[in-house]
């Protein structure tokens, strides 16, 4: 959070990110993912046992390294110091937690360059998103599946509307970060980002 001139307050991601891992005497550089990176980490999670749960070779889908025994050391690190949620535990959910992304980051994950440590934070909010998306939309899958169920067990037949919005869901889930125009993700009825996840939008 910083103070505007007019004395209020705002996040900047851009500060949340130099604040995490200090800038280098470096040129202009891009640390977001472009959409080739998103989607071919969002394919590649759709092949795993959980698509919510980053593993230990994720982070070669999302363009953060080459080498798989990296990833998994960036995956153990982020275990450790609590940004990655794998569900483990007892009650726990699979989730993202970037409030534990703090000013010791950088020494974290000091095995990898401060541009690939700036590229992972914006991968961890890109998940973090998809992860609130999908949960969402399994949630009104799950919803749909149960009251089709029970109004066929009552004997009634008007659930043509109910299927058709079903399948709609079935593909939602599938459709690739690059594909998502602006109506679509209308459609999707997602929440706020603030709202969903108590912390200030990016």
């Amino acid at each position: 959070m910083f103070r505007t001139p007019e004395g209020g307050r705002k996040f900047s991601f851009t500060r949340f990110i130099n604040n995490a891992v200090p800038n280098l005497a470096l040129g202009p550089q891009t640390y977001d993912l472009d959409a080739g990176e998103q989607d071919f980490l969002f394919e590649y999670q759709l092949g795993e046992p959980d698509p919510l749960k980053l593993g230990e070779e994720s982070f070669t889908f999302g363009g953060i390294t080459q080498s798989k025994a990296v990833s998994a050391q960036i995956h153990r690190a982020l275990i450790k110091n609590g940004v990655l949620k794998t569900g483990d535990g007892d009650g726990e959910q699979v989730r993202i937690d970037t409030k534990a992304i703090t000013a010791q980051f950088s020494h974290q994950l000091a095995f990898i360059s401060a541009h690939a440590q700036k590229k992972l934070i914006n991968l961890l909010f890109f998940w973090e998103e998809e992860i609130m998306r999908w949960n969402v939309l399994i949630g009104e899958k799950q919803e749909l599946e149960t009251v089709i169920s029970e109004t066929r067990q009552a004997g009634a037949d008007q659930i043509g509307g109910l299927e058709k919005r079903l399948k709609e869901l079935q593909g939602l889930l599938r459709v690739k970060p690059s594909l998502r125009g602006e109506e679509a993700r209308k459609k999707e009825s997602l929440p706020g980002y603030a709202e969903s996840a108590g912390a200030p939008a990016r």
